[in-house]
């Protein structure tokens, strides 16, 4: 069998899972309409997502329980029981599990955090973008107001009629780490693209290299670091696999197909790129996550 016709035998699976998350969904049943035995099935699938079946559907019950908790003032039971849950018992444990905070705690909070969306194929162009399993999820986020100390530029982005950012990028991250005493080795780096309209000039966007650093680390620099503070915002959350040029497939495809299809729209603002600080952007095994504003349509 080819990689194309497993694909889509789990294709068609997690649409048969996405479709009855109200009701109960067994792993036998799962496995008969994808034509394989129980044992192959969950194998496939798990290599194919990085989940087990029960891991996945429950994710996805509590995503869908945490946003009818922000969008109405329904009882807990009758969302439990509209999510597949059989009791408010069982979905409050779970969901705590899940949320690290009760149905109740939650709501109060107003904030969505940690949401699941149903995963995707993702088909990548470039081969840089390594993909260790075939379907990309993408999370939900709000992220609070934070500051960061680095070094800026402007750019032109992969839209502009002159896009510069391949050069543009790698010199504000140079610069920064030439010019600084920051120990990148206990900071998380932090890139934000400031997406908001520039009159003067739409096409041109500023890009930030920078850290969340401590006062101390501050006043130890050689020179003095520029300052920016990021507003509190919510977030589709891509994850990227691979060298740093695949962030541009990876937002290509979320923009593209992800975002058309999603309950989002996008908003202009600050764009984030997290990376750890082992990050290595030539290398085919580096992990980083691109956070783009959203807001619920």
């Amino acid at each position: 069998m080819t990689k194309t016709a497993r694909l889509t035998r789990i294709e068609k699976v997690l649409d048969y899972i996405h479709e009855h998350l109200d009701e109960a969904i067994h792993v036998a049943e799962l496995a008969e309409k994808s034509c394989w035995s129980r044992w192959q099935f969950q194998r496939v699938f798990g290599d194919a997502t990085g989940l087990t079946v029960a891991q996945y559907v429950r994710e996805l019950r509590l995503s869908k329980a945490a946003e009818l908790l922000l969008q109405n003032e329904s009882r807990h039971l009758d969302i439990a029981l509209e999510c597949g849950f059989e009791s408010e018992i069982s979905f409050s444990r779970a969901f705590r599990q899940m949320f690290q905070c009760s149905p109740r705690e939650y709501r109060q909070r107003g904030k969505r955090i940690g949401l699941r969306t149903p995963l995707q194929y993702c088909t990548p162009k470039r081969s840089t973008w390594k993909i260790p399993k075939a379907f990309t999820q993408i999370r939900i986020e709000n992220r609070p107001a934070f500051r960061i100390h680095g070094l800026s530029n402007w750019i032109y982005g992969p839209f502009s009629k002159s896009p510069n950012f391949v050069e543009r990028v790698p010199e504000v991250w140079n610069n920064l780490e030439k010019d600084t005493k920051i120990d990148a080795t206990k900071q998380n780096p932090i890139g934000v693209i400031d997406t908001r309209e520039k009159v003067e000039d739409p096409e041109q966007l500023i890009y930030w290299a920078g850290y969340q650093t401590d006062p101390q680390s501050q006043r130890n620099n050689p020179i003095k670091l520029e300052t920016l503070d990021v507003p509190e915002q919510e977030y589709a959350v891509i994850p990227v696999h691979g060298e740093v040029s695949a962030v541009e497939t990876a937002v290509d495809w979320f923009i593209h197909h992800w975002l058309p299809e999603s309950d989002y729209s996008s908003v202009s603002g600050f764009e984030l790129e997290l990376y750890s600080p082992e990050y290595d952007p030539m290398s085919s095994n580096s992990y980083m996550e691109f956070w783009l504003p959203i807001k619920p349509r």
